[in-house]
């Protein structure tokens, strides 16, 4: 029975073809034919469902397809026949180059099309705080706007409702990050936590004044000033 499979397909070397070899810049490939028909439309789409040209005759015949691209970034177009989108890549990855590489073969991607790794508990920590300094920074504007009248005098102190400063904030420097932190307001230890970079920023912002920000459980912050000398 062998033998006589054997022999059919030397005499019909074109009916038992079901995958591509192809060659890309000197690295070999091999992928099933019906997975490259899903996109019949592409360059590869086009290998294995166009009958009148030369590639497809090639390939009938078990012959490796020659393509003179990079083989390093070709797994990944590949990726797009097995899987779709999005293209799930590394972070070593240069998107450029991917990009122009998947339009060569007929495969229209943007950036919003490749996502990479997520990032490390290392990355994430370091992305918050310095989202935090941000929303800090525009808390610490809004207070200071507030409090400009009392900022010129010796040991003052006010007490302003600060959900709304810190809502606000957040929004204006957005993201998924600056989306937690709108939750604040509901926390007083990550209010306390918040403020004591408002308080360093507001001590940069006054020179010569010191602050103390001491919020309360009714969503108020108490704020004290004084001169730095006093």
């Amino acid at each position: 029975a062998l033998f006589s499979l054997l022999a059919y397909q030397a005499v019909h070397p074109t009916t038992m073809t079901s995958f591509v070899r192809l060659n890309v810049g000197g690295r070999e490939f091999s992928v099933a034919k019906s997975t490259l028909s899903r996109h019949p439309d592409t360059l590869l789409g086009q290998l294995v469902t166009n009958e009148s040209t030369a590639e497809y005759q090639q390939i009938q015949q078990g012959q490796p397809v020659f393509i003179d691209r990079d083989p390093a970034l070709f797994s990944h177009v590949l990726d797009y026949y097995r899987d779709g989108l999005p293209l799930l890549i590394d972070a070593s990855v240069d998107t450029r180059k991917l990009i122009r590489e998947m339009r060569f073969f007929g495969i229209d991607v943007s950036e919003s099309d490749l996502q990479g790794p997520p990032p490390s508990e290392q990355e994430r920590a370091s992305r918050r705080e310095a989202t935090m300094r941000r929303v800090a920074n525009k808390v610490t504007l809004g207070l200071l706007a507030r409090l400009r009248r009392d900022i010129t005098s010796t040991g003052s102190w006010a007490e302003v409702q600060y959900d709304q400063l810190i809502v606000a904030a957040a929004e204006w420097v957005g993201g998924p990050e600056a989306a937690e932190i709108r939750a604040f307001p509901g926390d007083i230890g990550k209010v306390a936590m918040l403020f004591g970079m408002v308080r360093q920023e507001m001590e940069r912002e006054a020179v010569g004044f010191r602050f103390a920000l001491i919020p309360t459980v009714n969503k108020t912050v108490v704020v004290k000033i004084y001169r730095a000398n006093a």
